[in-house]
């Protein structure tokens, strides 16, 4: 088991009174409905960039006091991703130990494309981190530096699409020991759109804590997410499948004999539904 920067199913049937619920929510007005979700029957679903970063530069290791620049079983992250978004229609784009100069040209590139008939833009960096941001091959970069290179005038033709960054890489170097549950718990009028809206920011841990990876498997993160992506992807919206990816990673994994715990946690500013 390594860290980024060094089960059980209870199924019960609905009860009446939630059945009752179901029917509300089916009468919703259609109008609603379609005001409230992204438009995503465009030709293309969109470009899915996957930033996989599976060894630092010596000089970065030293530089920054790392325990190790190697991130073995990353591959495992990046094959999950490549296949469940290939699935879903994206086209899929590997970035493999990355320069700082490499992934500028590259998300600048993203931002000169023509986005005009895909419907969002998925990001994935799979690295060491800590809080801010992630390492690249040869230095450190801040998340909302990458995440201003697709914003509003860098990037007109995605402005009003959403726009999905999963992080996984570490936050910090604090260690989340768990804790023992108690017994009975289990558009505007102005015509403008906001330039930090329409973006959703799923990071493998909270802030300040480490994140861990399988050195064989992959990840937790990474691997829940594709996994409940490919459960539900087609069925649910984005936020109850990611809800479903905390879930899992929180209650279904434990690391070494202190038996770690870890919580993704969404940042959302997301205006709409998602339906991919």
């Amino acid at each position: 088991m390594a860290e980024e920067g060094h089960s059980f199913q209870n199924v019960t049937e609905p009860s009446d009174s939630n059945r009752k619920n179901d029917s509300i929510t089916r009468d919703e007005d259609p109008e609603d409905i379609e005001k409230y979700k992204y438009k995503m029957d465009y030709p293309e679903k969109g470009l899915c960039v996957i930033i996989n970063i599976e060894s630092l530069h010596p000089d970065l290791v030293l530089k920054e006091n790392l325990k190790t620049g190697d991130r073995p079983g990353t591959h495992k992250d990046v094959e999950s991703l490549s296949e469940v978004f290939k699935s879903f229609g994206f086209q899929v784009k590997i970035e493999n130990n990355a320069t700082v100069k490499r992934i500028c040209e590259v998300m600048k590139g993203v931002a000169k494309e023509d986005h005009s008939q895909r419907g969002c833009f998925v990001c994935v960096v799979l690295s060491h981190g800590k809080d801010g941001g992630f390492y690249l091959y040869d230095d450190f970069m801040t998340e909302e530096y990458l995440f201003n290179l697709v914003k509003g005038e860098s990037c007109k033709q995605l402005v009003g699409k959403p726009k999905l960054f999963f992080i996984q890489a570490c936050r910090g170097f604090k260690r989340d020991s768990g804790v023992t549950p108690y017994a009975s718990i289990a558009t505007t009028s102005t015509g403008k759109i906001p330039i930090e809206a329409d973006f959703l920011y799923h990071y493998s841990t909270c802030q300040g804590y480490v994140s861990f990876r399988n050195t064989f498997s992959g990840s937790w993160f990474i691997q829940s997410l594709c996994e409940m992506l490919k459960k539900y992807g087609k069925k649910y919206e984005l936020m109850q499948i990611l809800t479903r990816v905390n879930h899992k990673v929180a209650f279904e994994y434990e690391a070494n004999k202190e038996k770690e715990k870890e919580m993704p946690c969404i940042v959302s500013k997301l205006t709409k539904d998602v339906y991919l």
